[in-house]
């Protein structure tokens, strides 16, 4: 979710050609940079969310920040970061929850999801509905600061709340963004 260039996830399909992944990215313009590259890649040019259905699509300046959320003004401008970020469009894009996909492509199991959604990362893991329990591992990230960059995100105690209660247990946790946000691999138990 959030694949942008496939920074994280297109590696491991390039290593490993028996490897399928699904990557999602709502903006276009990103998603066409990537799709086609490898056989076992494939990129949906869709947003998951809570919703089947379409979303407004915030395009930000730096384009790893456009967001369904809009920008928190306040915990923008306290953010640090080396890239400016503002609102220079919008489009309304399609959107699908996860186990809708999952349904659909008739996957029955899931070794791996991360999950990059500027702020919606815990509403795509509810998106997978009670077929979460066909997923053994979640990345996502996770607000550690008292600011959040998009109105709305929740922070890491909600998220790992909503993940233990869904039989999920921390299992790493590596910061990021100088220290304002984590990503959280959590494990099936």
């Amino acid at each position: 979710m959030g694949a942008h260039e496939g920074e994280t996830t297109l590696p491991y399909a390039a290593q490993d050609p028996w490897l399928l992944v699904y990557a999602f990215e709502p903006n276009l313009r990103a998603a066409s940079r990537i799709m086609a590259r490898l056989r076992n890649y494939v990129v949906l040019p869709i947003a998951i969310s809570e919703h089947d259905g379409s979303a407004e699509l915030q395009l930000n300046s730096y384009e790893q920040s456009s967001s369904l959320l809009p920008l928190d003004p306040e915990g923008v401008q306290k953010w640090v970061t080396e890239q400016h970020v503002e609102v220079v469009g919008s489009v309304i894009v399609p959107t699908m929850r996860l186990d809708t996909f999952m349904n659909a492509a008739g996957l029955k199991s899931v070794d791996y999801l991360k999950v990059d959604a500027q702020g919606l990362d815990l509403d795509v893991v509810k998106s997978a509905g009670d077929r979460l329990r066909d997923i053994a591992k979640v990345q996502l990230e996770a607000t550690t600061s008292s600011y959040r960059q998009y109105v709305g995100a929740p922070d890491k105690s909600v998220i790992v709340d909503y993940m233990e209660s869904r039989g999920f247990r921390l299992t790493g946790e590596v910061l990021q963004t100088h220290g304002q946000e984590a990503n959280l691999t959590f494990l099936r138990v």
